[in-house]
């Protein structure tokens, strides 16, 4: 990711006659015209500017002036920008064929105390294409990290398998896949390749899930609770989902951690409930549910938690479900997660 930069824009105020007559300069100014990209990308960098200094990593320094020339390189007017609002208000007024003028250089520092000079338009649109990359990453990222949210999946492609899977994306590059009852953890990292962002998801183990979705997706935001993916032939829409009450809707289940934020106990007993509530009301008549930390255990019953307390050994952790009907013997495997998150102490 790009170095963030906070920079000050020292522009001097000039006055000048309601005429217009010509401007005697001893300041460089580069003139950015209105149609051009450097101006699309300055209007939408003040557009997402935000207060927040960890997001932001172009700052503009208020108050300064911006000139306004005519469709004949004339000076009309010297603005004084005051704030954002202001800065987006101004851009949305000068026409198609008039441009802006900005005095160089523009002078700053940079978090690591290296002191930065832009000299021109080409530096400055460098400066801005980074810091709308920085700034889309992290939308990006806040979009898929929302707390008590998971993510619904909707093919737009004759492929309808995982339309009702779900994505749950953690803040620590980590997640969960849930599909058909089992859970996949997963890992992601959001990033730009040139001007396109990507979103890169990689499920554990080999499985066919796996397979369909182990790929580095383009992304495009299309609103604040919808994201399209696509990759070769599959294209999804991923929309938000933040309404979902009960956890073990997706079979996930979270307890507060311990001083090390890592682990927490977790009683199996109170989840059974839960669990068998995927099942029909005669499907639970002589239904008994035995907890293993591994498939191989699960699918042999060897080495059964004890359902009165377990400490997860990683977080979140995968554990697997054997779900038994004690008179047919029929049995069937159903992984969950367990997730140990912080909690307020004085809940």
């Amino acid at each position: 990711m790009k170095t963030k930069l906070l920079l000050l824009l020292s522009i001097l105020v000039l006055f000048f006659s309601c005429e217009k007559e010509p401007f005697e300069l001893s300041i460089p100014i580069a003139k950015i015209d209105t149609n051009s990209e450097l101006f699309v990308n300055l209007k939408q960098l003040s557009t997402t500017q935000t207060n927040d200094s960890d997001v932001v990593c172009l700052t503009f320094i208020y108050p300064f002036n911006v000139y306004l020339y005519d469709n004949e390189g004339q000076i009309t007017e010297a603005v004084i920008v005051n704030e954002n609002t202001e800065f987006v208000s101004l851009l949305n007024q000068v026409t198609d064929d008039n441009t802006i003028g900005i005095s160089y250089p523009i002078n700053g520092t940079t978090k690591s105390g290296n002191t930065i000079s832009i000299n021109g338009n080409k530096a400055l649109k460098e400066a801005i294409e980074a810091c709308i990359d920085d700034q889309i990453i992290n939308y990006c990222n806040t979009l898929l990290e929302e707390e008590n949210c998971v993510w619904k999946i909707k093919s737009e492609t004759e492929n309808m398998v995982y339309d009702a899977s779900l994505m749950d994306f953690y803040d620590d590059g980590t997640g969960i896949f849930y599909h058909n009852g089992d859970a996949y953890r997963t890992s992601w990292i959001s990033l730009f390749i040139e001007d396109q962002l990507h979103i890169n998801i990689h499920l554990e183990g080999d499985s066919e899930v796996a397979k369909d979705w182990n790929f580095d997706w383009i992304a495009t935001i299309i609103n604040d609770d919808t994201i399209q993916i696509e990759n070769d032939e599959q294209l999804y829409y991923i929309k938000s989902n933040c309404t979902i009450e009960n956890n073990c809707d997706y079979v996930e289940f979270r307890e507060c951690a311990t001083d090390d934020n890592e682990k927490a106990l977790y009683v199996f007993d109170d989840y059974i409930e839960c669990i068998t509530s995927f099942k029909n009301e005669e499907e639970t008549t002589n239904v008994e549910l035995s907890f293993f930390e591994n498939i191989i255990d699960a699918e042999q019953e060897l080495n059964k938690l004890e359902t009165d307390g377990y400490s997860n050994k990683v977080n979140p952790q995968v554990i697997f479900v054997q779900t038994k009907d004690t008179v047919t013997l029929d049995s069937e495997i159903t992984r969950i997660v367990l997730f140990a998150e912080p909690c307020d102490s004085e809940d």
